[in-house]
């Protein structure tokens, strides 16, 4: 019987491991670095579909607003007619009102919005100046009335609002801490 102390041949405390085990060992950290790349695709792989998903989702967003834009600019001088339009009788005066706040309504629902104008400080992103008149009740810049209804949808600007501002009489030397009213702009539509 074989003394269980004494190693076998080539079996030793301090001898290298046999070929066969090392190359076992390199095949597993080949399949384990393998398995490592694989998985580091697939991540990469489901960041670039969530990406994917995401980008989608933000354009058909955009595509349904721009649609809906388009939809708006060619129903808005329909509306401005509204608006506009005065008749002797008082009950339909009194119907267009409510027509144009039935209007409003159902353009809130799609978070298009009228641009606020009467008293505001002249904003280039949100108005445009068509009538500039000389004034000292107002300081320069002032809005003093609105010619045509700007439309907005969320944050961007379907159409600005024409309006009336406020400038300080040409002789008048007082310096005002309101900017001055630019020019009336052209329309290119």
């Amino acid at each position: 019987m074989a003394d269980p102390e004494k190693p076998r041949d080539g079996e030793g405390a301090g001898s290298p491991a046999t070929p066969s085990d090392s190359d076992e060992i390199r095949g597993l950290r080949e399949t384990a670095a393998r398995a490592q790349e694989y998985l580091d695709i697939a991540r990469r792989t489901k960041a670039d579909f969530i990406n994917y998903q995401d980008r989608i989702r933000r354009e058909r967003a955009e595509w349904g607003r721009d649609l809906l834009v388009g939809f708006i600019r060619d129903f808005l001088p329909a509306l401005d007619a509204f608006t506009w339009a005065r008749f002797e009788d008082p009950a339909l005066t009194e119907s267009l009102r409510i027509l144009d706040r039935e209007f409003l309504q159902r353009l809130a629902r799609h978070d298009v919005f009228p641009i606020e104008t009467v008293g505001e400080t002249f904003d280039p992103m949100l108005h445009e100046v068509v009538s500039v008149e000389e004034t000292t009740d107002k300081p320069a810049g002032t809005i003093l009335g609105q010619l045509r209804r700007g439309w907005r949808i969320g944050g961007h600007v379907i159409r600005p609002a024409g309006v009336r501002v406020a400038k300080a009489p040409a002789g008048d030397g007082q310096k005002t801490s309101a900017p001055a009213a630019p020019a009336p702009k052209k329309e290119n539509r």
